[in-house]
């Protein structure tokens, strides 16, 4: 059922959660969404439209708004330099010419799609939808990408192609919470999720909002939703938060917030978002073996790189590169080091914190 439904019932339902005011009322209409549309096997068809930066199982679709501004210039034929496109490129820039949704790319690409497209409804379904995005993922180049991006074109309208770039952009900008989401599909929703991070497992798993799920255990292996810092207005706040406990503060590493899994000689590294990254197995996993004599464990830090040379570490954005070269085997003076506080040490469902630096 779920997955006959169309586009344009999701992009209702969007517009409906965006204009109302209060939380009860965005979640209220939610609910009624999953309750009418929605059978409980096709949950993670809507799930992953709804909270599209949770799930894990598409990838990365390699299109920020530059590139797929690009992109929607060429599905669209129109010349680099005409107006409308130059639009898209310059999307940030306010002005007279910009119109009062510049800084909002979804919005300016709908202005522009609005004059090509027709206002009648695509006819797209939730299915045909998530096909044509699986595909957008797996294309391997920009000419690929635009020409399914033609396809949605071509299937959609401008409200609905809206949407649907907000999603790419993993991005909905609905005024509620992915905690809300969660609250309102399952109680223990959130809890699941934050253990497995995986969207797929929780859809599948709490299909029945009224029976409870007994709490999952961390796993190693599998990703587990960070911790992040709470941002506070100034240091007095800050210290107030601590109600005068003893502290230990340090230097804010700049690099990727990684977590490295280690279960015997498999070790695996995932970023913030929960995505696999094995680049880094080719300059860290010797390190980590020999230096975590731990055989189950998960660490959570820093990926950086250091310069043996100047003694320090690089500028940030510097990871890929030497991942890359330590890949293929290249020498270098750099070298991807690790910098972790937690430490997780799994030893029959027990989860202790330790400090380590590697």
């Amino acid at each position: 059922m779920t997955e006959e439904v169309k586009l344009s019932v999701v992009v209702s339902l969007f517009t409906w959660i965006q204009r109302s005011r209060t939380s009860a009322k965005k979640r209220s209409k939610f609910r009624k969404f999953l309750d009418t549309f929605c059978k409980p096997s096709d949950y993670f068809s809507a799930m992953r439209l709804i909270l599209p930066s949770l799930d894990r199982e598409r990838g990365t679709y390699g299109l920020k708004e530059s590139v797929l501004a690009l992109c929607l210039i060429d599905a669209l034929g129109m010349s680099r330099d005409s107006p409308d496109a130059l639009r898209l490129i310059n999307w940030r820039k306010g002005g007279a010419n910009t119109g009062a949704n510049a800084g909002n790319f979804a919005l300016v690409a709908a202005e522009v799609l609005q004059r090509r497209q027709g206002t009648a409804p695509g006819g797209l379904t939730i299915k045909e939808l998530n096909d044509l995005l699986d595909r957008l993922a797996s294309a391997e180049n920009r000419a690929e990408k635009t020409a399914i991006l033609s396809t949605l074109i071509n299937k959609t309208n401008a409200q609905e192609m809206k949407w649907v770039i907000m999603i790419i952009l993993k991005d909905l900008k609905l005024g509620i919470s992915e905690k809300s989401v969660f609250q309102e599909f399952h109680p223990d929703a959130e809890d699941l999720f934050n253990v497995t991070c995986d969207l797929k497992l929780v859809c599948e798993k709490l299909k029945d909002r009224s029976h409870r799920h007994k709490r999952q255990d961390i796993e190693v292996g599998k990703a587990v939703r960070p911790q992040l810092a709470l941002r506070v207005r100034d240091p007095a706040a800050a210290w107030k938060k601590l109600h005068g406990k003893e502290v230990v503060v340090e230097c804010k590493f700049d690099g990727d917030r990684i977590q490295i899994h280690k279960n015997g000689t498999e070790i695996r590294y995932y970023s913030r978002n929960f995505l696999d990254h094995p680049e880094y197995g080719h300059g860290m996993s010797n390190i980590i073996a020999q230096n975590i004599l731990i055989d189950r464990c998960i660490l959570d830090g820093e990926m950086l790189v250091w310069d043996s040379t100047l003694n320090q570490f690089a500028e940030f954005g510097s990871n890929q590169e030497i991942a890359k070269a330590a890949k293929d085997g290249l020498d270098s003076d750099r070298q991807v080091s690790c910098c972790t506080e937690l430490v997780f040490l799994i030893t029959n469902y027990y989860c202790v914190e330790s400090f380590l630096e590697v």
